[in-house]
């Protein structure tokens, strides 16, 4: 069912030029929103999960179920991919001209070959013992595109893994189509 529903996803999203109804949204919202999701979903993961705001209005321009598709997914594999005992932070980073959503872990990171290849549809890791269908990355940088932004990826300098929508326009920038 999760296969089917990730397909049906992306097919959605390919033909799309820009995002449809982009209209004012808050972040901060959408973040609390993924983050509730998971610990109602899975109460061990509760004290796992850390958010990490700056103060003030954090409104950006966009489709807010789009982009908490992409949050959830991203939070979905932080959990999924980390050890129980590791922590995950969710955060908003306001940067002069834009916007940066990450998830954050502590875990081990990923190795630079398995890093590489990250987003490609249907590509998981050799590592991976979790279960995953490999369209969960591929969906996010999806929706950063049609936000006029990116999925960025890495290993953290103090170790595990983050990954960033990066340029999401506060409301007052307007807004990039894509075209």
């Amino acid at each position: 069912t999760h296969l089917v529903e990730q397909l049906l996803r992306l097919a959605r999203l390919d033909p799309l030029k820009s995002v449809e109804s982009a209209t004012p949204i808050d972040l901060r919202a959408i973040l609390a929103e993924a983050a509730g999701r998971a610990r109602n979903a899975n109460p061990t993961v509760a004290q796992k999960i850390i958010e990490t705001y700056p103060p003030g209005d954090l409104i950006s321009h966009g489709d807010a179920d789009l982009i908490g598709i992409a949050v959830r997914n991203l939070l979905d594999n932080a959990i999924r991919y980390t050890l129980p005992e590791h922590t995950v932070w969710l955060e908003v980073k306001a940067g002069a001209d834009a916007y940066t959503l990450s998830v954050r872990d502590n875990g081990p990171g990923v190795p630079p070959t398995t890093l590489a290849r990250l987003g490609e549809r249907f590509y998981r890791g050799r590592e991976t013992s979790a279960e995953g269908n490999g369209l969960g990355l591929a969906i996010v940088a999806r929706v950063a595109e049609l936000h006029g932004a990116r999925l960025e990826t890495g290993n953290a300098a103090e170790g595990g893994f983050v990954a960033s929508l990066s340029g999401l326009l506060p409301v007052e920038k307007g807004f990039v189509q894509i075209l």
